[in-house]
């Protein structure tokens, strides 16, 4: 399991939570210590509505990249929803350093099968905002073997009206370029560590 964990920080770089987050430490563990890997500005200083709420927390986990924890002094109501239904680890904590970061990764170790047991692998894509939706295809492939990429996609992008489609994958399905789709889809692409983001809208043809 990879030892990254994104935590909510204030402009001190002091642990803080949702109110007070001015920016988002990724820490990873590279066998030996802890290191910052990533550090980005991120508040919700502007945001008023439910959905903004929503739409900012998925703007969030999308520049989170492969990182799967998030820890905070204080995560609850819909940010906590979005992150638990996208199937993060999240962690309330008390105070910010390599022995807390430490025991978060013993905690996610402990409870690993228990885990696994009680939350299934998404084998489809997920409605994170209205209209756009979410799949990791690589944890789902890693769980499910069986299940190709063409399994878990091509009936949704085929008969669900979406606006968006958000994979992480690691490279684009064939299939996917094939002239059949080539003519209907909108492909970006983002590199992401040993990850490819992958963002997927539906062309207007006239």
């Amino acid at each position: 399991m990879d030892k990254k964990i994104a935590v909510t920080c204030d402009k001190n770089n002091h642990l803080t939570d949702f109110a007070g987050l001015s920016h988002i430490i990724i820490f990873e563990h590279d066998d030996t210590e802890w290191k910052i890997r990533k550090r980005f500005p991120f508040d919700f200083s502007n945001v008023k509505t439910t959905q903004e709420i929503r739409d900012y927390t998925r703007n969030l986990i999308l520049k989170l990249d492969d990182c799967k924890i998030i820890a905070s002094m204080s995560i609850n109501g819909l940010i906590y929803n979005v992150f638990d239904r996208m199937r993060f680890a999240i962690f309330e904590i008390d105070s910010l350093d390599d022995s807390m970061l430490d025991k978060i990764i013993a905690d996610i170790h402990h409870n690993f099968h228990e885990m696994n047991n009680n939350v299934p692998t998404v084998t489809t894509p997920v409605e994170t905002t209205s209209g756009i939706y979410y799949l990791d295809l690589i944890k789902l492939q890693n769980a499910h073997p069986d299940i190709s990429s063409k399994k878990a996609l091509r009936s949704f992008i085929d008969n669900k009206p979406f606006v968006r489609l958000d994979l992480v994958c690691s490279h684009i399905p064939a299939w996917l370029k094939s002239p059949e789709y080539d003519k209907k889809l909108d492909i970006a692409t983002r590199r992401s560590g040993s990850s490819l983001l992958v963002s997927i809208g539906k062309k207007c043809l006239e």
